[in-house]
């Protein structure tokens, strides 16, 4: 119902999981975000809490699933070592010096002619990469980095990747959404 992407950065306390600062940018509304954020900071609330938070929904005004519960998750995750993400930053500056990480574009590709990053990545779309597994280093320490257009799906295929194997698979938060760089049309 008219979303609009957003993009939020969440701080919490890497021993207590209590929630100590958040931002959201957009080309939408993000005061809901951030005054929801506030009370949880000021509640002194864990990111627990805040994934196990039942938040109003209603379809004009909010997701079925709040922004602010799936920013709470993927901060669950990482804590919990299940996600290991590197920043757009972070892998421009490894391109940068030569030492690329293997990139893996994990969209449709469809979406990646229209818009791609332009870095060296290889797509192989999320739906297929259980198919394409061979074409990966073999070295299963290498390290690679998964992404799509906000590294939902570049998290799903980081799963894959380490359930078959490879050690050392990270994945880039915010996908091409936070990729402040030039890209390829």
């Amino acid at each position: 119902m008219k979303g609009k992407l957003l993009v939020s950065k969440l701080v919490a306390d890497g021993n207590t999981g209590r929630i100590l600062g958040a931002q959201c940018v957009g080309p939408g509304d993000v005061s809901k975000q951030i005054a929801t954020w506030a009370m949880a900071i000021k509640g002194r609330l864990s990111v627990e809490d805040v994934v196990n938070s039942d938040l109003p929904y209603a379809p004009p005004f909010s997701l079925a699933v709040d922004h602010m519960i799936c920013t709470a998750q993927i901060m669950q995750n990482k804590m919990k070592g299940r996600l290991k993400g590197i920043s757009a930053v972070e892998v421009k500056r490894m391109v940068d010096e030569g030492s690329a990480p293997f990139l893996i574009d994990c969209r449709d590709p469809d979406e990646y002619e229209v818009l791609r990053i332009g870095i060296g990545e290889m797509l192989i779309p999320s739906s297929v990469i259980r198919e394409r597994l061979s074409e990966l280093p073999q070295d299963r320490s290498r390290e690679i980095v998964c992404f799509c257009k906000i590294s939902l799906r570049g998290y799903e295929a980081a799963l894959v990747l380490e359930a078959n194997g490879w050690k050392n698979v990270r994945v880039m938060e915010g996908g091409i959404a936070a990729w402040p760089f030039a890209r390829e049309r």
